[in-house]
């Protein structure tokens, strides 16, 4: 699909109506329960959220910079309002929400300015790890503070973590059996219908469901109405808090706080924002790429607005997105419409969202708590490396201990001091002689230098096939150098070729930059810019994963590495068959563009074999990706890859998968229908391009190979062929060459 027929914002977008108009209603029905949850996280009162989300929707069509992404209040900073109340209002969360908005409005005329100085790139200067602990200590928050309502004891909010953790054990002393009976099955609920692998109740709006069950649950109960969302009487008239701009600009004692508080926001609202948007973007269908700093003004006009009219911060939304996106969203509008849906159902439901049980939106809310910071994230972490675990570890007990902003400076202090300690010369060196203390610490400080030193050291220009071709060499590549690489490859033109060299120069390559090059990566591949990286040979991995840190040290690479089991079963095969086998972790390199192939991050293939084989060029290999919308589970196949050897063999491109997979990964694509040979394919559907040749006479002769192996997933793009099998375990010996069979029946058959 052409850049230009993807769907636009603006009036342009008004054409896919049909599409964002279900979207709205479906998004709305999950973003009703889960605004009021966000609301009463914060200490807010729960009509607020809701007001968020709606201003946000009648705001993001018109200046949004994203395309798919549904904007709201956020869980992630719940924790960051409610300590803000709780610090102007003096522990009074009354007295403090009006002072809270001054904050939030003047947070929201700060990310203006900060989108008109295109401050959106800064946030490549933190490090990965610290921003993703920073979103797992906010899980841990959202879960304490919400089991106690879940067991019915409603007491005053601690003022800091560590006294709700240790508040705890008095939660126990105060259990209602009706509200923790209803928290417990509405807990349970959300948790099965968000793991459940049958079909049909995925589709389930979990937050929907929780919050019916809850509403008939507190009817069994007859729960007394504290034990209910309150909501307003009149939410025109009473139910709207304004900001008390009178209030701050008089007491001066109060600039401090406030200072902290617009500091915090801007920060966590920019990071979460930010990595929000980055994540949609990857499973967009129609692989389209947000502006950053365009959704920075967007969102300090919403935060402006929210304010006055007394909503909370408003920020991307990664689950109301994902919903949006599984509902066939396919531009801003579908926020739009979500906002309508919302207030009919403000001004309509009142009364049964009234009969919401608290407990119910805390079993909304644990799991999103949940979802923050679950043992995958943690194990995560691990895998990439023991200096990513450390500074993951430490930033979230700092955070715990402080508050989100101290423990974010504290987690950047272990960044840097990690990065310090790998490259400080060993003692050993200076014990023996060979350094002196004053080398060593001129030493140490020439590589901590580098640190922030840029990145670049040449740029050469040329021209090949008529293409301006970059070639840049580098040094040191981490989180405190990106900015002036990222702003060299964001200039580059659109239509050109890009290869960086990673040089001898360079000492390090931390888990940031290993990041920041697997993204860059990615967008050269959507947009068709040839890009190559060379010299990662001559860099220790850390760890087996491909986005460990890396340092350096010839040494080390020079040690052989042993094959897995895996990797000598699959290079068996490879030269029994005459095939080239290449075994270490690559990047993908999408040349024939195949859809599958877009679908997901962290998309690496290994133990590679190619060559000839039946006729064809072909390419065998171990495929891993992760996909929406679990980010934490790696999903592993055995792909092959076909090309017609023979060059007047061409081929229609076309979809053959079973059932309705990657059916909403299929945009722009048509479905085949001719009854005749659609009844003889069992279970198979078959999706072709509308401005290609007629597929049919392939699928014919395809009928015998496709009515033998049935729940295969076959896709043809630029006259090549990707075949795998979505629910088999190829990982045997047996399997891998029932993909070779495969390959060479479908080769015959073609």
């Amino acid at each position: 699909m052409q850049a230009g027929d993807k769907p636009q914002n603006g009036l342009a977008g008004l054409r896919h109506w049909r599409y964002d108009l279900g979207a709205g209603l479906q998004v709305a029905l999950v973003s009703l329960p889960l605004s009021l949850g966000i609301a009463v996280a914060s200490g807010a009162p729960p009509v607020t959220g809701v007001i968020s989300a709606i201003i946000a929707g009648l705001i993001f069509p018109f200046l949004g910079g994203a395309y798919v992404t549904i904007s709201g209040p956020a869980a992630g900073l719940a924790p960051a309002l409610l300590a803000g109340m709780l610090m102007l209002g003096a522990g009074d969360l009354a007295a403090g929400y009006p002072l809270l908005l001054v904050a939030i409005c003047i947070t929201g005329f700060v990310q203006i300015i900060l989108s008109l100085v295109n401050a959106g790139r800064f946030a490549i200067f933190l490090p990965v790890t610290v921003v993703e602990a920073m979103l797992a200590a906010i899980g841990i928050m959202i879960i304490v503070k919400q089991i106690p309502p879940l067991l019915g004891d409603l007491a005053p909010l601690s003022k800091d973590m560590l006294s709700a953790i240790l508040k705890l054990p008095e939660s126990l002393i105060r259990i209602e059996a009706p509200v923790m009976i209803t928290g417990v099955i509405c807990l349970f609920l959300m948790f099965y219908l968000n793991t459940t692998r049958i079909d049909w109740l995925r589709r389930v709006p979990a937050a929907l469901a929780v919050a019916i069950v809850g509403i008939i649950l507190g009817y069994v109960f007859n729960l007394e109405p504290r034990f209910l969302i309150k909501m307003p009487d009149d939410i025109l008239h009473g139910g709207i808090t304004l900001p008390d701009f009178d209030s701050v600009w008089k007491r001066t004692e109060l600039w401090g706080s406030v200072a902290i508080i617009v500091i915090t926001l801007t920060l966590i609202d920019g990071i979460e924002s930010l990595a929000t948007i980055a994540a949609v973007d990857k499973i967009d269908p129609f692989q389209r790429k947000s502006h950053a700093n365009t959704t920075l003004r967007a969102m300090g006009v919403s935060n402006m607005l929210s304010s006055i009219v007394g909503g909370l911060t408003i920020i991307p939304g990664g689950v109301k997105s994902r919903a949006n996106i599984d509902a066939g969203g396919r531009t801003l509008w579908a926020n739009f419409y979500n906002a309508v849906f919302l207030i009919v159902f403000l001004f309509l439901a009142k009364d049964l969202i009234s009969r919401i049980p608290l407990a119910a939106i805390g079993a909304i809310l644990v799991y999103v708590g949940w979802r923050l910071c679950e043992y995958r994230v943690f194990k995560k972490t691990y895998a990439i490396g023991r200096d990513q675990i450390i500074i993951f570890l430490i930033t979230i007990a700092a955070i715990l201990a402080t508050d989100l902003l101290f423990g974010i400076m504290i987690g950047i202090a272990a960044e840097i001091s990690i990065l310090v300690y790998l490259l400080s010369p060993s003692f050993r060196a200076v014990l023996t002689g060979r350094l002196t203390f004053s080398q060593a610490f001129a030493l140490l400080l020439r590589n901590l230098l580098d640190l922030f030193r840029s990145p670049i050291i040449k740029l050469k220009e040329e021209e090949h096939g008529g293409l301006p071709h970059y070639q840049i060499t580098l040094g040191s590549v981490v989180c405190f150098n990106l900015l002036s690489l990222d702003k060299l490859l964001q200039t580059l033109p659109e239509r050109c070729a890009v290869t960086l060299v990673t040089s001898e120069s360079g000492h390090i390559i931390d888990h940031t930059g290993m990041e920041y090059l697997h993204e860059f990566q990615e967008e050269c591949l959507r947009e068709g810019r040839a890009f190559r990286l060379v010299g990662m040979e001559n860099y220790y991995q850390f760890t087996p994963h491909s986005l460990s840190a890396r340092m350096h040290d010839a040494k080390l690479v020079k040690q052989k590495a042993t094959l897995s089991a895996r990797s000598r079963m699959m290079e068996e095969i490879a030269t029994h068959r005459e095939l080239s086998f290449s075994a270490p972790v690559s990047g993908v390199l999408n040349r024939h563009d195949f859809i599958y192939l877009r679908r997901g991050d962290m998309r690496q293939e290994s133990n590679v074999m190619t060559g000839e084989h039946s006729g064809c060029h072909i390419k065998l290999f171990d495929y891993s990706h992760t996909a929406a919308p679990d980010y934490y589970t790696e999903h592993h196949h055995t792909l092959i890859i076909l090309r017609p050897q023979a060059e007047n063999v061409q081929l229609p491109d076309l979809v053959i998968t079973s059932g309705n997979y990657l059916e909403r990964y299929l945009v722009g694509l048509e479905e085949m229908d001719t009854p005749e040979l659609l009844a003889q394919l069992r279970h198979y559907r078959v999706y072709r391009s509308p401005e290609g040749p007629d597929p049919q006479a392939i699928v014919q002769r395809l009928l015998p190979f496709l009515q033998a192996n049935s729940g295969l997933y076959i896709e043809i793009q630029d006259n090549a062929v990707l075949i795998f099998h979505p629910g088999q375990d190829l990982e045997t010996e047996q399997g891998v060459q029932k993909l070779f069979a495969l390959g060479a029946e479908f080769c015959a058959g073609s």
